[in-house]
């Protein structure tokens, strides 16, 4: 952008602008801002109402210059569009269509004494395509993109997310509709799974419900939920980042001992730099209150913590991942073997650290958030490895 121009120069510039009163062809032809143009107009009206002898308000103005170009553009369009007042509709019906992309159907209409419902009742019956319906076209074709690429997992909300990322303009009720007319139905969790019941004893919560994290590696937590393969139940262990919500770790086993959680723990705390100052968040299954476990940790120098006894919200992130990959894939499949949840599994957390916009995290999967984190320097050097 110009950073100056003479007066002479903006003058020129809002004297065409009074011309044509085409704001975004001045704009972008000279470089400058609407506010810029409008900044000049209202300082040259005060110039020229300083060395003028009647003294006119803005408002004044305004009117006047409104009333000589409602003027000007009658004239123009009785010149450009070849018709009068006693031509007749089928005439001036051509004039609005040819003159309706350089001025409103309301001017044109008005200057020419035709009724604006006589014109769009004509327009109505011509069978043309509509602009709304080329772009239906266009943005199912991307819907159901998106839809087939999460395996049929996205509803409206978080398609918006995908293709508002994509830098595309449509709304969530917009989507809905398309997805209605298309038959494109999201999964949702289709049988209730079991729970292993377990009991509870009272321990410390140092998490109390914060699961915004402003760096990596603060606090994970943990949760086990199971699942049927064959006629057989395996436990899924996970253990997640709430800075970024993403899964660190993950196994699935007939058994769940506290050896394995152990085994599962040192993988991801050398895998992410056995960081200092950690805590680890979990309910009160046996496999966390186990002393083999604690004093782990406690070796490690990681600070535990648990939920409130049996109360799962103390625990809502690990609990709102199972929901989602229960509701969008686990649900919908039936699994022979231990190998075939493994495979279903590993691909569903995958898509949800890479692939899946989380709200929490501004629409954007946890993998592209950690690394947009690190990515700044000054973040880097912060967090706390």
């Amino acid at each position: 952008m110009k950073s100056k121009y003479s007066t002479a120069e903006w003058e020129e510039i809002i004297a065409e602008y009074k011309r044509t009163h085409a704001v975004k062809e001045i704009t972008e032809k000279f470089n400058i801002s609407k506010s810029t143009l409008y900044e000049w107009c209202t300082k040259l009206i005060k110039i020229k109402r300083k060395y003028s002898k009647q003294q006119y308000s803005n408002a004044d103005i305004y009117l006047m210059e409104r009333k000589i170009r409602l003027l000007e553009n009658e004239n123009n369009i009785f010149k450009e569009s070849g018709c009068g007042t006693s031509s007749s509709i089928d005439e001036k019906f051509e004039a609005v269509n040819k003159l309706k992309d350089k001025y409103s159907v309301h001017e044109i209409c008005k200057t020419l004494q035709l009724s604006k419902g006589t014109y769009y009742n004509r327009t109505l019956r011509a069978p043309t395509i509509k602009q709304h319906d080329i772009e239906d076209e266009q943005f199912s074709i991307l819907i159901k993109k998106c839809f087939e690429m999460s395996k049929q997992r996205f509803g409206p909300i978080k398609i918006h997310a995908i293709l508002k990322k994509q830098g595309y303009s449509i709304s969530k009720e917009r989507i809905y509709r398309l997805m209605k007319k298309m038959e494109l139905i999201p999964k949702l969790a289709l049988r209730p799974l079991p729970h292993a019941h377990k009991n509870y004893k009272y321990r410390v919560n140092r998490l109390r419900r914060i699961f915004d994290q402003s760096k990596p590696n603060k606090t994970w937590v943990s949760d086990i939920t199971y699942v049927f393969a064959g006629n057989k139940m395996y436990g899924i262990t996970v253990i997640i980042d709430l800075f970024s919500r993403k899964i660190i770790a993950h196994a699935i086993s007939l058994y769940t001992p506290a050896s394995l959680v152990i085994r599962l723990f040192d993988n991801a705390f050398r895998e992410r730099g056995k960081p200092q100052n950690l805590t680890f968040h979990s309910d009160q299954g046996t496999q966390y209150t186990s002393s083999q476990f604690r004093h782990h940790l406690k070796n490690l120098k990681v600070t535990q913590s648990f939920s409130n006894p049996g109360c799962p919200v103390d625990n809502a992130v690990a609990e709102g991942f199972f929901s989602c990959m229960k509701k969008e894939e686990i649900s919908h499949n039936v699994y022979n073997t231990a190998e075939e949840l493994k495979m279903v599994v590993d691909d569903y957390i995958n898509f949800y650290n890479n692939i899946r916009p989380h709200r929490k995290l501004g629409n954007v999967p946890p993998v592209e958030y950690e690394l947009k984190f690190t990515e700044n320097k000054d973040n880097v050097d912060s967090i706390p490895y």
